[in-house]
C-alpha cells in the first residue's frame, strides 16, 4: 500500500507533514503525521516494525517517540528490542506507542487458547524491565483489539499499549492514556495526552507509611497551624 501527499491532503489536510512506511503484504504499513507549523518532527531510524524519530514540541520539550507495528513472529519482532536498545535514553522522554501483536499475561485476552508464557511475551518484559519502561493508567475498554466475531467466538485482546520511561513520567505534564472506540479497524485507536499541570493546584496524596513517622505529627500540627492563621488574618 502506497500513501502519497495528495493522500494526506485528504485524509487530514494540508498544514501536516508526514513518514510513510509502505505495507509488506496487505499489512503493516506505519503511517506518523505531525503538524508542522506547530512541532518538529526528524526520523531517526525505521523499518517495517517501527518508526523512531525526536518530536520537538514548543513548551514541552524534546520527546524521542517510537510508532511501532510488530511482527507476529517473535523472533522477526525481537528487531524491534534490539535497536530500540540503541537508542534508549535515561534523560530524554521516550515513548513507545502502537501495535506490539503480543500480550504479557492471561488478563490481556479473553477465552480461547490458554496463554503461555513463552519466548515473545519474555522478550517484551525484559526489554522494559531493563531499559526502564513502564505504562501508565488509561480509560475505558481494556482490550485493544477484537476478531469482530460474535458470541463464543469472539475474541478480545490487549495488543495495543503505550510505555513511557522515568524521564516522560517524571516531566512536569500530566499523562493520560485513552483507548478510542473501535470504528474502522479491528484495534482501537490509542491516544497520549500531555497536559501541562498548575503547580497551583498541586494535588499531595497522603501515603500511610508516614504515620509511622514520629516526625510527620508535627510537621502536620505546624501546617494546619499555619492555614488556620492565614484565614484569621483574611477575617
Amino acid at each position: 500500500m502506497s500513501f502519497d501527499r495528495k493522500d494526506v491532503d485528504l485524509l487530514i489536510g494540508q498544514d501536516w507533514d508526514f513518514f510513510h512506511v509502505p505495507s509488506e503484504g496487505l499489512s503493516g504499513a506505519l503511517l506518523v503525521l505531525w503538524k508542522a507549523n506547530f512541532v518538529r518532527f526528524q526520523i531517526v531510524e525505521f523499518c517495517s516494525q517501527f518508526i523512531i524519530g525526536d518530536l520537538d514540541i514548543p513548551n514541552k520539550g524534546n520527546w524521542r517517540i517510537a510508532s511501532i507495528y510488530g511482527n507476529k513472529d517473535a523472533y522477526k519482532r525481537r528487531r524491534i528490542w534490539e535497536r530500540f536498545e540503541v537508542y534508549s535514553s535515561k534523560d530524554l522522554p521516550m515513548v513507545l506507542g502502537g501495535d506490539f501483536n503480543c500480550i504479557l499475561s492471561k488478563d490481556d485476552k479473553t477465552r480461547r487458547k490458554r496463554f503461555l508464557f513463552f519466548l515473545g511475551p519474555k522478550e517484551m518484559k525484559s526489554f522494559l524491565a531493563l531499559n526502564d519502561f513502564h505504562e501508565v493508567g488509561f480509560v475505558c475498554s481494556k482490550f485493544t483489539w477484537c476478531n469482530n466475531k460474535k458470541c463464543g467466538d469472539r475474541i478480545l485482546e490487549r495488543l495495543d499499549r503505550c510505555f513511557l520511561n522515568s524521564a516522560a513520567l517524571n516531566s512536569p505534564h500530566r499523562l493520560v492514556v485513552r483507548h478510542l472506540a473501535r470504528v474502522a479497524s479491528d484495534h482501537c485507536p490509542v491516544v497520549l495526552n500531555l497536559v501541562v499541570q498548575n503547580s497551583a493546584n498541586k494535588v499531595l496524596r497522603f501515603e500511610e507509611v508516614w504515620a509511622s513517622n514520629k516526625a510527620s505529627v508535627a510537621v502536620i500540627k505546624g501546617i494546619w497551624r499555619k492555614k488556620l492563621m492565614e484565614v484569621i488574618h483574611r477575617f
